[in-house]
């Protein structure tokens, strides 16, 4: 489904500040960056398997009956 995994997040420690930003797996998909409140810009770089992300969402959510399609 498009947009199924843009409900997760990761989270980004600001090289400048140190500040943890939670940034949306769409903006990593789509924008490549994040901004810190402190001015620092975050190049982001998604080489995390798509498995790895299905296993996450599979702990989260276990399939059932009921929802294992």
């Amino acid at each position: 489904m498009v947009g199924e995994l843009d409900d997760i997040c990761a989270q980004v420690d600001c090289p400048k500040c140190g500040a943890i930003l939670n940034v949306p797996f769409s903006q990593i998909r789509l924008q490549k960056a994040a901004a810190c409140s402190c001015g620092a810009m975050i190049r982001l770089e998604d080489d995390t398997p798509i498995a790895a992300i299905q296993r996450l969402i599979d702990e989260a959510n276990p399939p059932t009956s009921a929802n294992d399609a």
